[in-house]
């Protein structure tokens, strides 16, 4: 139970920003009517479809639930840690260890996009950006509800919520989603209708109030909590308000009440508890650190995480790296990061808080677990997903926090274990390569949903039902296949530009320019025949580009004017605008030339030798670029009716233009989201 829950406080007892409770309660009964409405005019959600036959497969003898557990910004284990950071790690993150005891461990997942809610829309629909057109991570430059951000809209891409509703599962989503702007907000303004009071305490009734308006039921899900906990409120953080205050207690009590409320029930259930830590490293740096409303420090002092975390050598080697020979968007990212977010010093307190806040969200992941585990029934009928959205940079390749603007591995690699006590008795691990674009199929393909059948449900409801892009890799987890016949190649793609928008100024109001082009980054990874006696190597190749298509005119032209000065002064801003066309005049510019990058993974897990345009490495370059294209091709999806690409730019194909929408369905489908945004 929360600290707070049971807590009694006045109705007229100030709640949120000078509101009484009794206000927002009013406030929030109005946007859901407002909601309740809207609703009434939009597409109806799924219907309770009848459950699809299931097949027997091996000891897979009943048709499963689903628990996905999903955590924010954890990758997997880098080359570079140290003995004592691994033995830390097997005591103290007793959920995923016990995870890991009764599953298969994906070592080499790779994630589809980055960073937050490209990536996690990405998993969620199976699908790149390229259909579902959320490419942008709102915060820094980007409000979450600024013109040019997207986000998913109902009816349109489904969901795996969708699926799984259609194929007659109970469907539940707890905690941060990220996907759509599922907020309420209080009427007459852009703020968030919180579900928890001024200390941070949860306020059941509006929780209740939440649940009751279901925001994510054309999404395939209920039970979804807002607001969202994304921003710099610490009370949306993981844990790290005051007193280790945050939203990750208030997903664990929910998530657990939800799994005890499904385990009575008799229909088969996909139940989603979705943590924010690690994520809370993002908030660490020089002026949160003088903030007395952020516990921070505090959080490595009751914290056990060794004194070394890394091997010196490597580390000295990553942390010091010339980026010289790197494409120019990561050195600018570098120099950007302290304007459009805050300065950091890249220290052990730093590192130490980012396996601090993994072993705090491990405990929630754990009582999470031994709740399922509790029913032994249902625990042996229930599979597992452990999953994580992206992973962290923490500092290396010369310096650069955080995911955007690169595709090292620190950032794409990231945990993926699939557990279940009858599916494996003891733990075991895979090197198959494998992506967020692999799991959804696979989930089907484990509940023996007929897809094609389901895929004929859900176009009675949305306009965008494209083949799935990945793999179904049941046959693999049940022994049916074995590793080398399911292994491949996988595709990244990311065009989120934090530091590009409405709000381009640094934390002491004065503006800054956005990254560099080329920064748009498309990326293949695959396993080739190039080691000693024709053994296989991993190698990545990642193309950065100016996508014209996120210019100021599609396709035609980028104007962007650069600002000088600080908007917190009077007086006069003085300012220079550039204009880029693809013919240049004596007036434009034209874009910049794609940039590359090539890594042989295994001979350079640290990824420091860039070896494009190395002589040497020309033919491994060209079959790399080749599978590129292909893998490109096959995965990234346009939306129906659209073409691929502006037929202005000789230069290679950049894939198809975001889903922005044009069509009627879609018009009317943003209008209801933008409606109930405003709500």
């Amino acid at each position: 139970m929360s600290e707070f829950e049971g807590d009694e406080i006045d109705d007229d007892t100030p709640a949120f920003r000078g509101l009484s409770r009794r206000q927002l309660l009013a406030s929030a009964a109005a946007s859901a009517a407002g909601i309740a409405a809207i609703k009434g005019a939009a597409p109806a959600a799924a219907a309770d479809y009848p459950l699809m036959p299931f097949k027997s497969r091996g000891r897979l003898t009943k048709r499963p639930n689903f628990l996905v557990i999903m955590i924010d910004e954890q990758r997997q284990p880098v080359p570079y840690e140290s003995r004592a950071l691994g033995v830390w790690r097997k005591r103290n993150l007793k959920g995923q260890q016990a995870l890991m005891a009764n599953g298969m461990e994906f070592a080499n997942q790779q994630i589809m996009s980055s960073a937050c809610a490209p990536s996690r829309t990405s998993f969620w629909t199976g699908q790149y950006p390229s259909l579902h057109g959320v490419t942008q991570t709102t915060g820094a430059a980007k409000s979450a509800l600024e013109e040019d951000t997207y986000w998913l809209t109902p009816n349109t891409v489904p969901t795996m919520g969708n699926y799984f509703r259609a194929a007659g599962y109970e469907t539940w989503y707890r905690g941060k989603w990220h996907v759509s702007d599922a907020d309420l907000y209080i009427p007459g303004t852009n703020s968030p209708i919180p579900s928890y009071r001024d200390n941070g305490a949860p306020d059941l009734r509006l929780e209740k109030l939440y649940e009751d308006v279901n925001r994510l039921d054309a999404f395939g899900f209920n039970g979804w909590v807002g607001p969202e906990p994304h921003g710099s409120n610490p009370y949306d953080s993981g844990s790290s308000a005051p007193y280790f205050v945050g939203r990750d207690a208030t997903y664990e009590r929910l998530g657990v009440k939800t799994i005890k409320n499904l385990q009575r029930g008799r229909k088969p259930w996909l139940m989603v508890t979705s943590f924010v830590n690690p994520h809370d490293i993002v908030l660490w740096g020089r002026l949160s650190l003088l903030m007395n409303n952020m516990w921070l420090r505090q959080q490595n002092e009751r914290s056990n995480v060794p004194l070394e975390l890394f091997l010196d050598t490597m580390w000295s080697q990553l942390k010091d790296e010339d980026l010289s020979s790197k494409p120019a968007a990561q050195a600018s990212y570098r120099e950007t990061y302290a304007s459009a977010f805050q300065p950091n010093d890249n220290t052990h307190p730093y590192h130490q808080f980012y396996y601090a806040l993994q072993e705090t969200v491990d405990k929630h992941v754990f009582k999470v677990l031994e709740t399922l585990m509790s029913n032994r029934q249902s625990y042996r009928d229930t599979i597992v997903l452990y999953v994580s959205d992206h992973g962290d940079l923490l500092g290396s390749h010369g310096g650069m926090y955080q995911k955007w603007h690169n595709a090292y591995d620190s950032v794409l690699r990231v945990p993926l274990v699939v557990h279940n006590p009858i599916l494996f008795p003891k733990a075991e691990q895979t090197e198959v390569l494998t992506s967020h674009a692999d799991v959804l199929p696979t989930m089907l393909g484990l509940a023996g949903v007929n897809v094609d059948a389901v895929q004929r449900r859900l176009k009675l409801t949305h306009n965008e039902v494209h083949d799935l892009v990945g793999r179904d890799l049941s046959g693999f987890l049940l022994g049916e296949r074995k590793a080398e016949a399911v292994t491949g190649p996988v595709y990244f793609m990311t065009d989120d530009e934090p530091t590009r928008g409405d709000y381009q100024l640094d934390p002491f109001g004065r503006y800054y320019e956005s990254v560099v082009q080329p920064n748009h980054i498309e990326a293949v990874i695959a396993q080739l025949p190039t080691g000693a006696g024709g053994s296989m190597q991993q190698w990545k190749f990642a193309r950065y580009f100016d996508n014209d298509q996120f210019w100021s005119s599609p396709g035609q032209a980028d104007v962007v004017t650069n600002l000088v000065g600080s908007q917190a002064k009077p007086g006069a801003v003085s300012g220079a605008t550039t204009v880029k066309i693809y013919q240049a005049t004596a007036f434009t510019v034209t874009p910049p030339p794609d940039e590359y990058e090539l890594y042989n993974m295994t001979a350079d897990p640290l990824e420091i030798n860039n070896l494009a345009g190395n002589p040497a490495y020309a033919a491994v370059q060209a079959q790399m670029a080749n599978l590129l294209v292909s893998q490109r091709n096959l995965k990234r999806v346009a939306p129906s009716g659209r073409g691929d690409v502006t037929t202005q730019n000789a230069q290679v194909s950049q894939g198809p233009m975001p889903a922005r929408p044009t069509g009627a369905e879609q018009l009317v489908g943003l209008e209801i989201v933008n409606a109930l945004s405003r709500a």
